[in-house]
């Protein structure tokens, strides 16, 4: 309940709004695709369905889901789906388009990628 969107988002019915649910299932995916293909930014392109199920409410605890079912060079698709206790809550279907890293200023992983790419270094030693 301490999140701002809470207070407007509904007033006596707080619930996670549905952009935010997209940005969940988008943000997993596009590090899937980034592992997949790490020349690449991937960037949300197009959300090509979403259904939302039932509300997820500010006690909720989500578990998000993707698969990623094409890569291409220039995009990928992945659907993903949100659960609350195993039940399906949101699903959702969404293209990237494909940044080349070598157009962007740096080449650098966020902190995420960074520390999976470095566990998995790791267990590759190992």
């Amino acid at each position: 309940m301490s999140e701002e969107f809470f207070q407007d988002h509904f007033p006596g019915m707080p619930i996670v709004p549905g952009v935010l649910q997209i940005e969940m299932m988008a943000q997993l995916a596009g590090k899937c695709i980034a592992m997949a293909n790490r020349d690449v930014l991937p960037v949300l392109g197009t959300v090509k369905s979403a259904k939302f199920y039932h509300n997820v409410g500010p006690e909720d605890r989500c578990v998000i889901k993707v698969t990623v079912s094409k890569v291409a060079k220039a995009y990928s698709m992945a659907e993903g789906v949100i659960e609350v206790n195993a039940v399906k809550v949101t699903a959702a279907s969404i293209l990237f388009g494909h940044v080349p890293r070598e157009k962007l200023a740096s080449e650098d992983f966020d902190a995420v990628t960074r520390e999976f790419l470095e566990a998995q270094k790791g267990k590759n030693k190992a």
